[in-house]
This record gives structure tokens, C-alpha cells and sequence, in this order.
């Protein structure tokens, strides 16, 4: 099958075999959500956005009571409160109108919830389906399959998971799909790199400086391409912002190899073998 037409998978990827899908939910970047094109925005109650997005990230899943007590109230110890109930009914005025047909519909059983969407198209799932096809078709040596889905990868990650909120459960998955990003952003850097496309590794190195702007090896990829070119202002340039992040931020300095990588430009010695990416 050809590339192409591997990564035609949803909204974002040019449409699909199944025709446009009733749900359309987004996560990454802010929180949007449209059911049969309309979006949905009026939350009732304070939690029952929470409570959906965690059921939407484990849609399809059964999730016991206690676990939603201790996502969405970290601080309580008791698990009888009233809370839970009052989230729940928000969630089910305001998908009331969409529980027939391809819209929701959320289940109780055995304390606890369950909700299932049919015919939803959900970026985060598309996000980690296409990853893990990148990172099986690089292990099988189909590199031209693999980087088409790893450029997938990279399109659907326009920002981070729930950008903005800040629960404890959101904060564990978006550290993980920042590293799921990176990965893929090193394969497409990678690659660039093997064919000396310097524009090209130089804007994945710039895409993973977004997701992580303390990346060091992003940042060595960057003082070494320009030292390739001879523009050694540049590999200066980069080096003082790695520099900078680190310390401001971090409150540590460049590794050992960024600092012999910095001499050996500066000197005009040969270059060391340029830093790519595995998935």
C-alpha cells in the first residue's frame, strides 16, 4: 500500500475509508470537543469536564469509583462524598442530547463508569497509533513507511495534552506524550540529517526545542550544522541559549559533550559524527 495513503487517518490526515466521524476530540493544545460538527462547550458543573476528559482518555475502559475520587479530588481521603454524583449528572445534562446513535454513552457498573463513543475520532489514540506504526515499520527497516508515520506523528502534536489545566493524572500524560513527540522528532531529525538536509533537521530540531526547550541534543545538532555550513556565529548563537535554558532553568550546565562539541567547532577541528534519534 503506498505511503500515502497509510496515513490518511481522520480529520487531520485527509479524510479516511469510515467517512467523517460523528466525535471529533481533541487534547492536545487546548481541550475541544465536537459532536456531528457542533462544538461542545457548556460544562455545568466544576468537575464534570475533568471527569470527562479522564473518561475520555480511557474510553472504553471500566473505571472504578475510587480511582475517579482520587483523580479528580487528590486531596480528599474519603471517597463518599457526594462529589462524584454531582460530576457524573453534569457530564450526562451535557451530553444528553448526544447519547443515541454515534454519540456517547456512559455506563455505570460494578462502582464505577464506563463511557463508550462510537464512530469518535479521538488525536491523542491517532497520535500513538501512528507513533507505534512509525516505530514497527523502523524495526522492520520500512524507513520510507516509518518517517511518513513519524511526520504524522509530529503534525497531530500541536501542543501539549490539556494545555493549560494542571491535575496530577494530566501533568503524568502529558510528560509522557512529550517524550512520544521527541522521539519521533529525532527519527524525522535523523533522517534529515543522513540525507544532509539541513533545512529540514534543522526545523525538526527547532520543533523538538518546542516541546522541550532544555533537548541538549537538539541543540548540538544545531551548533553542528552550522558548523558544517562555517557559520560558527550560529554555533555560538545556539550554544549560549542551551547554556542559558539550562542554568536559568535547570539550575545545571551544558553536558560534557556539548562543551567538547563547542571547542572543536570554535577550532575548526573535524566533525564528530552528528547526534540523530531512535524511536
Amino acid at each position: 500500500m503506498p505511503v500515502q495513503e497509510l496515513v490518511k487517518s481522520g480529520p487531520d490526515g485527509s479524510g479516511s475509508d469510515e467517512g467523517a466521524p460523528s466525535v471529533v476530540a481533541r487534547c492536545l493544545s487546548n481541550f475541544r470537543l465536537e459532536v456531528d460538527g457542533q462544538a461542545v462547550s457548556h460544562w455545568r458543573a466544576g468537575k464534570a469536564r475533568a471527569l470527562f476528559q479522564y473518561l475520555l482518555v480511557n474510553r472504553e475502559r471500566f473505571v472504578h469509583r475510587n480511582r475517579l475520587h482520587e483523580v479528580l479530588w487528590p486531596e480528599r481521603e474519603e471517597h463518599g462524598s457526594s462529589s462524584l454524583k454531582v460530576a457524573v449528572h453534569g457530564v450526562r445534562r451535557v451530553l444528553s442530547t448526544f447519547e443515541d446513535g454515534d454519540g456517547f454513552t456512559l455506563l455505570y457498573q460494578d462502582h464505577g463508569y464506563l463511557l463508550r463513543t462510537n464512530n469518535a475520532w479521538v488525536d491523542i489514540e491517532e497520535f500513538q497509533r501512528a507513533f507505534d506504526r512509525g516505530r514497527t515499520a523502523w524495526v522492520a527497516k520500512e524507513h520510507d513507511t516509518a518517517i511518513a508515520w513519524f511526520q504524522r506523528t509530529a503534525d497531530l502534536y500541536t501542543g501539549d495534552f490539556l494545555a493549560g489545566e494542571t491535575d496530577g493524572w494530566i501533568n503524568e500524560q502529558r510528560q509522557w506524550m512529550r517524550g512520544t513527540a521527541l522521539r519521533a522528532l529525532s527519527a524525522l531529525r535523523t533522517e534529515a540529517l543522513e540525507r544532509e538536509d539541513w533545512p529540514a533537521a534543522m526545523h525538526w530540531c527547532r520543533r523538538a526545542l518546542d516541546v522541550d526547550p532544555h533537548h541538549e541534543s537538539a541543540y548540538q545538532a544545531l551548533m553542528m550544522m552550522h558548523g558544517e555550513l562555517g557559520e560558527l556565529g550560529r554555533v555560538l548563537s545556539w550554544y549560549e541559549v542551551c547554556r542559558l535554558r539550562l542554568r536559568t532553568d535547570l539550575g545545571v550546565e551544558p553536558s560534557e559533550r556539548t562543551e567538547r562539541l563547542l571547542t572543536a567547532l570554535m577550532r575548526g577541528r573535524g566533525l564528530p559524527s552528528l547526534p540523530g534519534g531512535r524511536p
